[in-house]
Parts: structure tokens; sequence; C-alpha cells
């Protein structure tokens, strides 16, 4: 019977491990339609802001996102973007303006 808990807090122990690992991400996995609720420039998601974004990933390196704006107050209801964007070293990088060269 020993031997059964050892197995299991070493199975338990190489699972921790094993996702404490990070993975790169790649544009495989960013492929598809994504709905966003909060956003951040800092990788700890300090500063985030919230947001009702949907965003289209392509495999062209073109990502096209529609905000809806629940605010009463606002100017606008919609905003709609097709933006570019890349993977660099496994992390996102974004057009930070339609017609700008700056990515974030």
């Amino acid at each position: 019977m020993p031997f059964i808990k050892h197995l299991g807090l070493l199975l338990l122990s190489v699972s921790f491990n094993a996702a404490a690992a990070e993975i790169p991400l790649t544009q495989a996995d960013l492929l598809g339609t994504w709905q966003i609720e909060k956003e951040s420039l800092n990788a700890d998601g300090s500063g985030a802001r919230g947001l009702n974004t949907t965003w289209s990933f392509r495999n062209d390196g073109t990502m096209e996102g529609i905000s809806q704006e629940n605010d009463a107050h606002a100017r606008i209801d919609q905003l709609k973007a097709v933006l570019n964007y890349s993977v660099e070293d496994g992390k996102l990088k974004k057009q930070a303006a339609p017609g700008r060269s700056k990515m974030e």
C-alpha cells in the first residue's frame, strides 16, 4: 500500500511540474474566433481593461475585431477593425491601430 501512495505523490508532482512549464504561443493556437472580456499589455494581467470584443484570427496575419459598447452614453455602439498581427518569441504582437506601424 505505501507503494501506491508514493506513486500517487510522484504522479501529482510530475503533473504540477508539467503545468508550471510555459508553452510558447504559436499562430496555430490563435486561429479562429475568440471572445475577449479583458485585455492587458502586462503578462501578469495587471492594468487590464474590460472589453466586449470578438477577435477572428486569420492565417494571413490579420485579425478582425468587433467591439460592442454597452454604455448608453457612448458615441458609437460598435467598432470594427482589421489589424495585422504576428507571434514573436511565443507572444502575440498586434498593430496598435489600423494604418499605424506601431505593434503592441
